[in-house]
């Protein structure tokens, strides 16, 4: 199918900032449509998704352990304001003061620590020895051969956001190890869909990428993928370099291959291991996130960081089966077919809702935002459960490199008759209200935003920066 090669994915307008506005919409009704799904699913219960504290190196920007506290306050009034919003629109849907989302802190990181798939998954993982894990975390970060023509042959990503999927059969054995790929789509890829490719001409390309002509989608630019090369991470097709005229770049995380597995096998169940010295965050992105639910197996936690260039399997080249046989006919094919289903489906009904939602209050949405809200429910009214718009959007929005979290609190804004709790005084953290206590023993109660202290120290830092020691052979 031909790709779009407007200047912006809805059409809004040319330049950079309604790409931005376009991105930032789309990813607020995905988000809200998750959401609505969690709190159906759990009963009414708010869905939590967590934040990470600073762990950025020591440097001229990030110096110490206060300017680490700084930035991790600033980050948690943003989410907070985030739930505040959010809950007020799907509470105002729902009529009712129920559901929603709240925030926490994800869980501490330990080298050989595990996101899981499913509550399975979580059984499974509470009877690993940490010991052992700690032992592959090892054995997945260290070379085990010398580099090979600029590439760590045979081995792990160990790069920025590097995670390593893991298949663990019914047994408990690790079956396979998958980490992230990066894959060159181009109109003619199986059930690529209709993509937005800006055009060469277009302003957000110049503003991504700074004047440059990079291949659009590549997370940094054309010369750090060599970088990434460098690293382990591989390239698909792997018999073609990357063609800024044909191709959008997507990101495939090691999570997501190995759900792909569990569907072929028709067992096991999939983990996600942070490896090398830059990832340490115990959390799955809103992306794979919404990947895991279509498919049935949620998240131990979720974050609203960043899954720039995000996307799903569309060829079986690069996948790493495992030495089970095939469960279902048409092997991973078939596999990669029915996954991929399940997710365009869930992000129709995703999408829709989040939409319909946002525009029951549009007091609500930044009126900066309100044309972009417009474009894309006209948008919408052509998307199916078997069809692809929907799934199409949220990826071509999340080739606009942007925090997550930023994204939905861009989009959204304080607006009239807030619901109780959401005027963004209630700490969503602690589930409880800030501000001075009708108890004359309590007096004022500070909001977790305000008297958070970031826990590393910059020693700790230093460490979680350094490589462990290779195995002893």
């Amino acid at each position: 199918m031909a790709f779009n090669t407007s200047c912006s994915i809805l059409g809004t307008g040319d330049s950079s900032r309604d790409v931005e506005r376009e991105a930032d919409v789309i990813f607020t009704a995905a988000f809200i449509g998750m959401v609505n799904y969690q709190n159906e699913k759990k009963g009414g219960l708010t869905w939590r998704v967590d934040m990470e504290p600073n762990t950025d190196p020591v440097s001229t920007k990030m110096p110490d352990r206060e300017a680490r506290t700084k930035d991790d306050r600033a980050s948690m009034k943003r989410l907070n304001d985030i739930c505040s919003k959010v809950n007020h629109l799907v509470r105002s849907y729902a009529k009712k003061d129920v559901g929603g989302v709240s925030w926490g802190l994800t869980p501490s990181f330990d080298r050989g620590g595990m996101i899981y798939a499913g509550c399975t998954a979580g059984i499974e993982y509470s009877k690993v020895d940490p010991n052992y894990a700690k032992v592959a975390y090892k054995y997945l970060t260290a070379s085990q051969k010398s580099s090979q023509d600029g590439e760590r042959k045979d081995e792990m990503y160990i790069g920025r956001g590097a995670y390593c999927g893991l298949v663990v059969d019914d047994d408990g054995n690790a079956v396979s190890a998958m980490s992230t790929i990066c894959t060159a789509l181009n109109e003619d890829t199986i059930d690529v869909g209709n993509r937005w490719k800006p055009n060469k001409e277009a302003e957000v390309r110049k503003s991504q990428y700074n004047n440059k002509t990079d291949t659009w989608g590549v997370i940094g630019n054309e010369e750090l993928q060599e970088t990434l090369r460098e690293q382990g991470m591989r390239f698909y097709p792997s018999d073609q370099d990357l063609n800024s005229d044909n191709d959008i770049v997507g990101y495939t995380h090691g999570m997501i291959r190995c759900i792909y597995e569990t569907e072929r096998i028709g067992q096991g169940t999939a983990f996600e291991m942070s490896i090398g010295k830059d990832t340490f965050k115990l959390a799955s992105c809103a992306a794979c996130s919404s990947f895991m639910m279509a498919n049935n197996v949620d998240p131990s936690s979720s974050h609203l960081g960043r899954g720039e260039s995000w996307a799903p399997y569309y060829t079986s080249e690069s996948h790493n089966e495992s030495c089970y046989k095939d469960h279902i006919e048409g092997g991973i094919g078939e596999a990669i077919k029915r996954c991929n289903s399940k997710y365009a489906e869930f992000m129709h009904t995703c999408l829709n809702i989040g939409a319909k939602v946002m525009n029951n209050t549009l007091s609500w949405v930044s009126r900066s935002h309100v044309a972009a809200l417009e474009k894309l429910l006209l948008k919408l009214e052509g998307s199916k459960k078997d069809n692809t718009i929907a799934r199409d959007l949220f990826l071509d929005a999340m080739t606009y490199h942007k925090s997550d979290a930023k994204r939905i609190d861009e989009t959204l804004t304080y607006g009239l008759d807030e619901r109780r709790f959401c005027d963004g005084t209630y700490d969503w953290c602690q589930n409880r209200q800030t501000g001075t206590s009708d108890h004359p023993m309590i007096g004022y109660i500070k909001g977790t935003w305000e008297t958070f202290e970031n826990p590393f120290t910059d020693k700790m830092i230093e460490d979680l920066h350094t490589n462990p020691e290779p195995l002893s052979v």
